[in-house]
């Protein structure tokens, strides 16, 4: 999956879950400072997010993870990390 791609569904997710207009996001984008959103929606965004790309976000990770890029990094890296996964990005 392309960086791009993780970007997209995150933006997709803030609108899902937060409510947040995906035009005004970008991976500088900071979940709390910059759109407001709380601990729940975090939480729920946290647990759709592995579902979604099959990867595992351990919590100690994940509030670490304070805006929209270092999200899609984790999620990048997690895919590469996984055999033939990164591969299947690039066709």
């Amino acid at each position: 999956m392309k960086r791009s791609e993780i970007l997209a569904e995150v933006k997709a997710m803030l609108a899902e879950f937060g409510g947040v207009d995906p035009e005004q996001v970008d991976e500088q984008t900071a979940f709390i400072a910059d759109l407001g959103l709380d601990s729940l929606v975090l939480v729920r965004m946290t647990v759709v997010a592995e579902e979604r790309f099959g990867v595992r976000i351990p919590d100690e990770v994940a509030w670490e993870l304070h805006t929209v890029g270092a999200v899609v990094g984790h999620v990048e890296e997690a895919l590469a990390e996984r055999p033939g996964v990164a591969d299947r990005g690039r066709r």
